[in-house]
C-alpha cells in the first residue's frame, strides 16, 4: 500500500526522478521551481510537501499541502489546498493519482480534523487532470481563477 513520506528540501534530487509525460509539465511546474517556493516561504509550517512512495521505497509521485497563511488567494479560509500534484509517467494509469487524493485526505483527517474541505486548482486546458480528479470526487466550484499558464478551475471534495 503507498504511503506518504514528508519531503525536505534535501530530497530535490529524489523528487526530480519523479518525470511526467511530455506537456504535463507546463502544467504541474517544475520540481525546481517548486522546491524554490518551498525553500523562501515565508510561512514553512503550513506548507507540507510529501513524496508517495509504493512498495519497496518507489517513489512514484508527489504532492504539497498548503494551510493557513500559505493558502493561495482563492481559497477561503479553514481548508487544506492541494498542489503539484505530480505522478511518475510510468506509474500513471495505475490508481497512484487517486491514491494521492485518498492519502492527502487521511492525512488531513488525522493531523487536522476540523478541516472538512480539500480544493485545488487546475489549469482548464489540462483535461486529463481534470478528469482524473473529478473521478476522484472532487466537484468543480464554478470559480475561475487566473493562473501561470491561463485560466484555472477550482475544485473541491468533502472530507
Amino acid at each position: 500500500m503507498p504511503r506518504l513520506c514528508p519531503v525536505l528540501p534535501s530530497d530535490r534530487a529524489a523528487i526530480k526522478a519523479v518525470t511526467l509525460e511530455p506537456g504535463q509539465e507546463q502544467f504541474a511546474g517544475s520540481v525546481d521551481a517548486v522546491f524554490d517556493e518551498l525553500q523562501k516561504s515565508a510561512f514553512p509550517g503550513d506548507e507540507h510537501p510529501f513524496a508517495i512512495v509504493a512498495a519497496e521505497d518507489v517513489t512514484v509521485g508527489f504532492f504539497v499541502l498548503r494551510e493557513r497563511a500559505s493558502l493561495p488567494g482563492w481559497a477561503p479560509a479553514g481548508v487544506v489546498t492541494l498542489h503539484s500534484l505530480r505522478i511518475a509517467r510510468m506509474y500513471q494509469g495505475q490508481g497512484y493519482g487517486r491514491l494521492s487524493v485518498e492519502l492527502a485526505i487521511a492525512w488531513i483527517r488525522q493531523n487536522r480534523p476540523w478541516i472538512d474541505r480539500l480544493m485545488l486548482a487546475v489549469n482548464a486546458r489540462n483535461r486529463q487532470a481534470m478528469a482524473a480528479y473529478l473521478r476522484c470526487g472532487f466537484v468543480d466550484t464554478r470559480i475561475k481563477v487566473a493562473g501561470p499558464i491561463g485560466e484555472q478551475l477550482v475544485l473541491e471534495i468533502a472530507i
